[in-house]
């Protein structure tokens, strides 16, 4: 989407994700939404995110927890004894009046987004207290931290009372470490969740998709030993399969590390450095199978660090550019994508994506013939990207610097999105899946914005060099020069230089002055050495609006814009499309009453997962490049 299409839709906005953790000892009092100190750069440290949570001994938080609205922001900017709900205190004879009690509040089941829980809160932008009453296990003499998976947007959480961290960002996960924090049986923990955004969060104040707040995903009390292994990096590099391991706690330097892949006989094992830190490397045998769409091949694998053994599932590939290609084990491939929102397929939407829901829409991307989907505008739930392992669909993960709004000048948004990318890249960088990191959608390309972009690009390249890092750049102006009747947009962001892959959005036939059969008049040059992929395209129809194909809003109307677009990617030397966008989804800046009502309706299915006739034009052309 393109900046003419912006001002053809202006509008508001409203939230989502990136990142950060801190402890805070004072109570904020300053207006709303609370500020939170910017996130320490990627650069300077890696985020603690516990590396192969789900084969950790851990209790859940998730289920039935209580809430309470607090539209003024009255506890948070004046705090007194009457509302600081995150003390939990009773109500005394003789003492100072409370004005809540949690045994009596209402409650929400988590992971849940306030939005659709409770039908009252659709239209709700603010903070919400979250709590909740568990039961701690017996201590073990090892670690314990509490895990949010993912919480919209601003934290702040406390544990008995005492605050014990915050996070920024809704779509990435955070930890706090409670060791020695935890009583024997009964403990409280409650958060503040205000999912407001500003001019100096990501996304800003400009976005088109629905800001659902709330603990969107799971929360967890996880165990590890005193001494654990905090993170592993394990892939198929420079013909070597290497593995970075990472160690935490007293005995971490110096420690016995080893990495068993199942079925091969590799010598991979060693000793943390002073850093704490081992790298691991050795030839993979001939009897590696490589993962790939077709085959996702995926092996057991055991990680031991001292006492601490964890498992996972991996998979082993191989992916470059070369000139104008793009290789996956050292083949040419066309990329054929398409885009998607974490939104499960029903009436409401939501934000809450369950592992059967997710399934289903990877699905639908599977039967149109996709070996890729990108998974916009932000990160999507570790859930979903293990699913694209096992399903064999190559993933696009991108964070939320979009649109024109973001403050690119600002240290403080810079240092989030930097943190952001740190956590979507730290807890997805095992997954084969995974091919490209995008670091923003259609943002403008003045030397502030390329600065900024510079910094996150460098930042992703240390912490993984083995993905292809990719942006959805927008296209140019006409700059003309092109044969009588045509339309020549030149490839001339500033940033491309600094990406492996360019990929270009553009909504022509549905944005601007051009009708869909137009769009064989234009013309899209690369001038870089690079692929070139088209990251979006695509039109509004209404499930079952059905007339002449000339006639907006119509599934015929969206089918001729496929038909004359998918003509022109071959003419002009794209290797792989993400059009936009599998499934409708929520957006308010969405308002046409008859067609939209708060629904962006480019979907190739319905909200409800009835299939467009542009689905059926999508799948003839994918199976078409398959063969």
């Amino acid at each position: 989407m393109t900046p003419s299409r912006r001002q053809l839709l202006a509008g508001a906005a409203l939230t989502a994700s990136a990142a950060l953790a801190m402890q805070a000892q004072a109570q904020e009092k300053t207006a709303s939404p609370a500020p939170v100190a910017g996130p320490p750069a990627a650069g300077d440290e890696e985020p603690l995110l516990l590396f192969a949570q789900h084969d950790r001994p851990r209790t859940t938080l998730d289920g039935l927890w209580a809430y309470i609205l607090d539209q003024n922001d009255s506890a948070f900017r004046k705090p007194n004894a009457r509302r600081a709900f995150w003390l939990d205190e009773p109500q005394k004879v003789g003492g100072p009046v409370v004005e809540y009690d949690w045994s009596i509040s209402p409650r929400m089941e988590i992971p849940g987004d306030w939005n659709t829980r409770d039908p009252s809160l659709e239209w709700y932008d603010g903070p919400i207290y979250f709590h909740r009453r568990f039961q701690a296990p017996a201590e073990t003499g090892g670690r314990r931290f509490l895990s949010f998976e993912a919480v919209n947007y601003h934290a702040v959480v406390w544990l008995n009372g005492q605050e014990i961290g915050r996070h920024e960002g809704g779509f990435t996960p955070f930890v706090f470490e409670v060791t020695g924090k935890l009583k024997a049986g009964e403990n409280v923990v409650v958060l503040r969740v205000d999912d407001r955004v500003g001019p100096e969060t990501l996304p800003s104040l400009d976005f088109d998709w629905k800001n659902y707040g709330g603990i969107t995903r799971s929360v967890w009390l996880v165990e590890t030993p005193a001494t654990f292994l905090r993170d592993a990096f394990l892939r198929l590099e420079g013909g070597q399969i290497v593995a970075d391991l990472r160690a935490d706690g007293p005995a971490a330097a110096g420690l016995e590390v080893s990495v068993a892949i199942a079925g091969l006989n590799l010598p991979l094992s060693g000793k943390t450095g002073p850093d704490d830190r081992a790298r691991l490397s050795a030839k993979p045998p001939r009897g590696l199978k490589l993962w790939s769409p077709e085959t996702p091949t995926l092996y057991d694998v055991t990680f031991k660090a001292g006492e601490d053994v964890r498992r996972d599932r991996v998979g082993f590939r191989t992916l470059e550019t070369r000139g104008r290609q793009i290789l996956v084990n050292g083949k040419p491939r066309f990329i054929r994508g398409i885009a998607l929102h974490e939104e499960p397929l029903g009436a409401q939407g939501g934000r809450v994506m369950t592992p059967p829901e997710a399934r289903a829409l990877l699905e639908e991307a599977k039967a149109l013939g996709c070996d890729m989907v990108r998974l916009a505008h932000y990160p999507h739930t570790e859930s979903t990207v293990r699913l694209c392992d096992e399903l064999g669909l190559l993933v696009w993960s991108e964070i939320p610097v979009y649109w024109d709004d973001v403050a690119y000048e600002s240290p403080r948004t810079l240092a989030l999105a930097r943190a952001m990318a740190a956590e979507m890249v730290v807890r997805d960088r095992n997954r084969a899946s995974v091919a490209f990191w995008s670091v923003a959608n259609e943002t403008p390309t003045h030397q502030a914005r390329t600065t900024f972009l510079r910094h996150v690009v460098a930042d992703i390249r240390r912490l993984d060099p083995t993905r292809l890092l990719t942006a959805a750049l927008n296209k140019n102006i006409d700059v003309g020069g092109a044969k009588a009747g045509q339309n020549q947009f030149v490839v001339d962001d500033p940033l491309a230089p600094d990406l492996d892959v360019v990929a270009i959005n553009q909504y022509e036939g549905w944005y601007g002055p051009r009708t869909p059969d137009q769009a064989k008049t234009v013309r899209f040059s690369n001038p870089h050495d690079k692929p070139m992929m088209m990251s979006e395209f695509g039109a509004d129809a209404l499930y079952g609006e059905r007339g002449p194909k000339q006639n907006r809003w119509t599934e015929e109307y969206q089918a001729w814009v496929f038909e004359e677009t998918l003509a022109l990617l071959d003419r002009d030397g794209f290797v792989g499309v993400s059009p936009w966008v599998l499934k409708d989804f929520r957006s308010p800046r969405r308002w046409h009453a008859r067609y939209q009502d708060y629904w962006n309706r480019k979907g190739l299915v319905s909200n409800e997962g009835h299939r467009k006739l542009a689905f059926e034009t999508l799948r003839r052309y994918y199976a078409g490049k398959a063969s």
